[in-house]
Parts: structure tokens; C-alpha cells; sequence
């Protein structure tokens, strides 16, 4: 610290007035006017830096969205594309939609008239004894003493006579082939009037249980399998017979502003004849560069037991963004 003394006469004495003036008086200071102009500086920078941070923020939540906004519309060519492969494959061998038929929720672009690949291999099952697919006829009348004409009737189905059949009514070889069991609950009377046979693939059940009589010598019962069954009842493909169908169905849709496009796609077994019915038929081309392959003989499937019905094998999207 420094003193400073001022010196000065009064009258006839000198006064002393000393002063104390710190040191640090006279050495430099910090203005108010500095202070204010770094205060305004960090203020500028905090400004800064929530401004990168909320346009950050702003871009990163547009992003979200866009990114959320793709997705529905993949989720929505997708499900366009599954509603109407669903469609397809619950009526096939229909291979086109209705124009009744409305896929084209969320503006999806989808071709009406031929919006779906068909994909088709066959296979012929080997023998298939389903109703309508046998060459040989059945003759037999409703009432309880049934009689037939020709001399071989054929019919799938358990066969069941509350009495017994006419066969002398028959001519040639009198022939019954059944494919199941048979029941001729009275074995006597015109029953055993005539040499005949009846072939059956089940069992003899309930029979000759009508005023004693059993089985007659002179009718042979006579127990055969599934294929001789086919055989003689002229059953399969080269009649009007069943085929497995080996199907791909495959549809394609389109966002029409994101371009997301979804294909769905369903293999499926489908049981059918050679007719060309829209309901029954089993289509004899092959789409797809598939290529018309040779027919192969296949056991029946347990699943699928009469025309017209499906079993689903595989299903899958292919996705393009």
C-alpha cells in the first residue's frame, strides 16, 4: 500500500493530511462494461447450441416418421397382396378376381383382370374311388328287395339292404363291387337263386340276421383291396378320375407412392378331375415356366377327400422396399 502525505500551511503551522490509498488503485481494473460483453458471448454460444440441438431434434423425429410412414405402407402392399392370395387360393382353380372383388384398399395398384401367377404341376392319383369318377354304373332301385340290370354294378360307399338284392335280375358274370362294407340283413329267398358274386373293400357286417338263413353258397362274398376295386370299377384319371394339383399362387402389389411392393406367395395340394368346370376341374397346363412335366401315379392323400378340397403346404412374402 502507499501513503501519500499532502502537505499545506495553515496560519503559521503546516498541517500533514495524509490519505490512504490502496495499491491497487493505481493498477488495472476490470470495467463493467467488459463483464457485459462475455456475458452476451456465452449467451450467444448456449443459443447455439439448442438451435443444433432442436434442428437435430426436428430432423431426427421427420426421419421417425418417414421411416414409420414406409413401414404401413409396406405393412399395407403386404397385406393387399395376402387378402387377394388368400382369396385365389380359397376358389382355385379360379385364377382371376371378380371385378366385384375390391383389393385395392389403401390405393394399391393391382392388375383386376389377371392380378395373380398360377403355377401348376399334376400328379394322378392312383385309383380313387370318390363318387362320379367310376366308369362302372349302379343300377340298384330304392326299395327293399333292390334288383339291377347289366351284370356289374359298382358303387363307393357302404352298401346296406334291409332285405336282400335281386341279382338273378342281373345277366352275364352278376357282379356287385363295393368299395366299403356290405349288409344283406335277409340271406334267403331269390338271394341264392343265382351264381353271383359281390366284391367288397370293408367287411360283411350285420347280415343274414332276417328269418335264419345264412349266407348262400351260390353268392361268393369276397373281399378285395383298394386297387382291385379301382381296377374293375374303372376308377382314375383315364375315366373322368381325380388328380392332385401342385399349385403356386403368387400376387403382386404396389405402393403407388413409396413403390414398397410386397409379392405373396401360397403353395398348395388341390384334389380335382380332368373336367373343365371352374369348381371342379384340375387345370392340365402349367404356368409359370413350370413346364408341362409327365404325370406320376400317388397315393391317395387322407387329408384331401373329395374334389375341390385344398391342404395349404408352404407360404411366404418376397419383399422389395
Amino acid at each position: 500500500m502507499n501513503f501519500q502525505s499532502n502537505y499545506r500551511f495553515k496560519g503559521d503551522k503546516m498541517q500533514c493530511n495524509q490519505d490512504f490509498v490502496p495499491s491497487y488503485a493505481n493498477g488495472p481494473t476490470q470495467r463493467h462494461d467488459q463483464q457485459k460483453g462475455a456475458l452476451l458471448l456465452l449467451t450467444l454460444v448456449v443459443l447455439f447450441v439448442l438451435t443444433l440441438l432442436g434442428v437435430s431434434a426436428v430432423s431426427s423425429t421427420n426421419i421417425d416418421l418417414q421411416m414409420a410412414g414406409n413401414q404401413q405402407r409396406q405393412n399395407e402392399a403386404e397385406l393387399v397382396a395376402e387378402n387377394a392370395v388368400n382369396f385365389l387360393v380359397k376358389n382355385y382353380p379360379l385364377t382371376t378376381m371378380p371385378t366385384s372383388a375390391n383389393f385395392e384398399t389403401f390405393g394399391h395398384a393391382m392388375n383386376q383382370s389377371s392380378p395373380a401367377q398360377s403355377c401348376v404341376t399334376k400328379t394322378k392319383i392312383a385309383g380313387s374311388g370318390t363318387p362320379g369318377s367310376l366308369g362302372c354304373p349302379w343300377t340298384g332301385s330304392e326299395d327293399p328287395h333292390q334288383s339291377f340290370s347289366g351284370s356289374k354294378n359298382c358303387m363307393v360307399g357302404d352298401y346296406v339292404s334291409t332285405w336282400h338284392p335281386h341279382l338273378h335280375d342281373m345277366s352275364g358274370d352278376r357282379e356287385l363291387w363295393i368299395d366299403g362294407n356290405v349288409t344283406v340283413e335277409m340271406c334267403g329267398d331269390c338271394f341264392s337263386q343265382e351264381l353271383s358274386i359281390i366284391n367288397y373293400t370293408g367287411s360283411i357286417i350285420n347280415s343274414c340276421i332276417k328269418e335264419g338263413p345264412s349266407w348262400p353258397w351260390q353268392v361268393t362274398a369276397n373281399k378285395v383291396t383298394q386297387a382291385e376295386f379301382n381296377e374293375a370299377a374303372d376308377a382314375g384319371p383315364l375315366v373322368g378320375g381325380d388328380y392332385y394339383s401342385h399349385v403356386e399362387i403368387s400376387v403382386t402389389s404396389t405402393d403407388p407412392t413409396s413403390g414398397a411392393t410386397a409379392t405373396a406367395v401360397k403353395g398348395f395340394k388341390y384334389r380335382g378331375d380332368d373336367s373343365t368346370s371352374l369348381t371342379t376341374g384340375s387345370p392340365t397346363n402349367a404356368d409359370c415356366n413350370v413346364g408341362n412335366v409327365p404325370m406320376t401315379s400317388v397315393s391317395e392323400d387322407p387329408l384331401l377327400t373329395v374334389n375341390g378340397s385344398r391342404s395349404v403346404l408352404y407360404s411366404y412374402f418376397n419383399i422389395d422396399n
